[in-house]
């Protein structure tokens, strides 16, 4: 979950070093450092805490330097503190290290490395590579050999970046199933877990491949295998647009990135389903539509997708209920059996799936470490692979056969909310297109459900211009310590999605609940201390929902139901309700969730949280 970032050339290597740090600051903000030559000698800069405790550090101390590493922490082994900050060095200091992932057999490491006089400084793992390099570099005086060397002794998944004031014009970058990009400038070359961090200053970018060893100079690049032979690979142009990262005048990135859903998801479906306001030709010929829907990204055939005769979903957080919604959205409209697992919960056991099988991954980066395993176990079983992300240059994209781009923007804030949105719409574009290829759907269904779906932003702006009364809702609810949210069907998803937001944001301890469970355990928790939130929507499960509210009032919990505008019904049973426009429950996932993170985010504000950091938590989970 680091960041690593890297900088050599003619320039001053702190300012691009720290705006790359602040491009990468979403993986983790526990602690941040510098390495950088400043007259032939290595200078470490690093505190714990955000990247603001060290650019204090900076401008009191200004190093002067062209070339440098850095690292910004989401802690692994070892507290967030100054000792335990990246980069670390082996006692010497002929090489310093930034490390992102987990090397697995480092306490082996560290106790042959102890027998052998080494002192360590740090709780950390990583530390245990700082002194391997230097132990293999005292041997050979060759640092690629030496780096070599060390990374044949290491277990585990991990990104690597080394300085040595010995190679005072190199640096050598490490990729061992993980995400580094190589930036090629005129006279310079940057590094970063992230190509968003190196785009500001080329658009020249070569992506490290799986037991990469790259060796950077001002001038260029040479590329290894970890056996050490060379491999030739060109960069690549990136030809996307710059994204501008700015609150534009909100107060926080999450209030932003709430709003721009609207945006969000008008832009998902121009991309994949044209407008359905007028009926659908089905007879007319449209090169990259299917009955009206964008097949971009997908290669199944009608014959294959006739012989799926099951679908697996894998996600985690976030996109793991949007994988549940998913798996309603499918079996409502294809027919298909589908499953959805927690990736990390996928690891130890055999993933059952074959060539029959679609396995779907989601993950916002497209970097989280148990759903990239779990896809490629998949894979190498024979299954179909789809990937939903929001980025098309991430390791998902680049590892399953069909790809869903989710048309989102950069999400700063950690806390998930327009990636969510853009995830349900990618499962219901692709529940039509099965449907479609299955012969499932009507014309006049199709053409009404696409429809449907086009006007659901609408809905949502609707819903966000009454977001005042929703900051007095929260308002009044921010000195609960426990907070219930239950939902049925499709909204049960929405329930888990919005204890996981509250959570996040406030840490209010919040529980997320299918409502027919509550009476099987959880409501012994309930009183007069204990909200419970209660998504209702007209639907097959509305009157079985609102019993399991009406057993939750009884128990004198305080009620609060996100209800569309005209149920009366809902009047007299709770004592606050966030209303929203009135839709079919097949839909409402995409409205539901709205006033729930909302609710969320004001409470947090109320209570003086750091909203679009919070803490122990970073935005891509690159560990597993």
């Amino acid at each position: 979950m680091c960041g690593i970032v890297g900088y050599l050339g003619s320039g001053s290597a702190v300012p691009v070093l720290v705006s790359e740090l602040r491009s990468l600051e979403y993986r983790g903000y526990d602690s941040a450092g510098l390495a950088v030559i400043e007259d032939g000698n290595l200078r470490i800069l690093k505190a714990a805490g955000k990247l603001s405790n060290l650019e204090h550090i900076l401008k009191e101390q200004a190093p002067i330097a062209t070339v440098g590493i850095g690292h910004t922490r989401w802690a692994t082994h070892g507290e967030p503190t100054d000792r335990n900050a990246h980069p670390h060095t082996d006692e010497a200091k002929v090489v310093a290290v930034v490390h992102n992932g987990i090397i697995e057999n480092y306490r082996e490491l560290k106790d042959e490395l102890l027998k052998k006089d080494y002192k360590f400084g740090s709780d950390t793992d990583t530390e245990v590579v700082a002194h391997l390099v230097s132990y293999y570099y005292k041997q050979n005086k060759d640092m690629l050999n030496a780096v070599r060397q060390a990374v044949s002794r290491l277990q585990g998944i991990y990104a690597l970046a080394i300085l040595s004031p010995a190679y005072p014009d190199r640096i050598f970058a490490v990729n061992h199933h993980y995400s580094l990009t190589v930036g090629l400038g005129e006279n310079e070359s940057f590094l970063a877990s992230d190509g968003l961090a190196v785009r500001p200053y080329t658009n020249q970018l070569l992506r490290l491949e799986q037991s990469e060893i790259v060796e950077l100079s001002s001038s260029g690049y040479k590329l290894y295998s970890f056996e050490g032979k060379e491999v030739k690979r060109s960069p690549i142009t990136s030809e996307g647009s710059l994204y501008i990262i700015d609150k534009g005048g909100y107060k926080h990135f999450l209030l932003k990135e709430i709003n721009e859903q609207p945006t969000v998801l008008r832009q998902t479906l121009a991309k994949y389903l044209p407008d359905t306001h007028k009926p659908v030709n089905l007879k007319k010929e449209n090169k990259g539509l299917v009955n009206g829907l964008h097949t971009a990204g997908i290669t199944l055939t009608k014959e294959q997708i006739k012989n799926i005769d099951r679908i697996q979903i894998v996600a985690c957080g976030t996109a793991l209920y949007s994988g549940m919604v998913g798996k309603y959205i499918i079996e409502a409209l294809a027919q298909i059996p589908t499953e959805v697992e927690i990736a990390s919960e996928i690891r130890g056991r055999k993933l059952l799936v074959n060539e029959r099988t679609l396995t779907i991954a989601v993950s916002q980066s497209g970097e989280t470490a148990d759903t990239l395993a779990a896809i490629k176990e998949a894979k190498e079983a024979g299954s179909h692979t789809l990937g939903i992300t929001n980025r098309p240059d991430s390791h998902l994209a680049h590892i399953t056969t069909d790809l869903i781009t989710t048309e989102c923007g950069i999400e700063v804030s950690v806390a998930s909310t327009k990636t969510y949105i853009a995830q349900l719409a990618s499962f219901y574009l692709l529940g039509i297109y099965l449907a479609e290829e299955k012969g499932l759907l009507s014309p006049q269904k199709s053409a009404e459900l696409k429809h449907q779906l086009h006007l659901i932003p609408t809905w949502q702006e609707k819903i966000l211009s009454s977001s005042e009364d929703i900051r007095q809702a929260a308002l009044k609810y921010s000195s609960a310590k426990d907070v219930v949210f239950m939902g049925r069907g499709f909204n049960y998803p929405t329930a888990l999605e919005g204890a996981l937001k509250l959570k996040e944001l406030t840490y209010i301890h919040a529980s997320g609940y299918a409502a027919g469970e509550l009476k099987h355990g959880p409501i012994a928790v309930l009183d007069e201390n204990v909200p419970v939130v209660t998504i209702l929507v007209p639907g097959v499960v509305y009157e079985k929902t609102l019993s399991n509210a009406l057993e939750s009032k009884a128990r004198q919990a305080k009620m609060i139901a996100v209800a569309v505008e005209d149920d009366k019904n809902v009047d007299s049973i709770f004592d606050t309700i966030m209303r929203i426009p009135t839709v079919d429950e097949f839909l409402s996932p995409l409205l539901t969730v709205i006033p729930l993170q909302l609710f969320a985010y004001f409470t947090a504000e109320a209570l003086g949280k750091d909203v679009d950091q919070p803490r122990n938590l970073a935005k891509s989970v690159t560990v597993e």
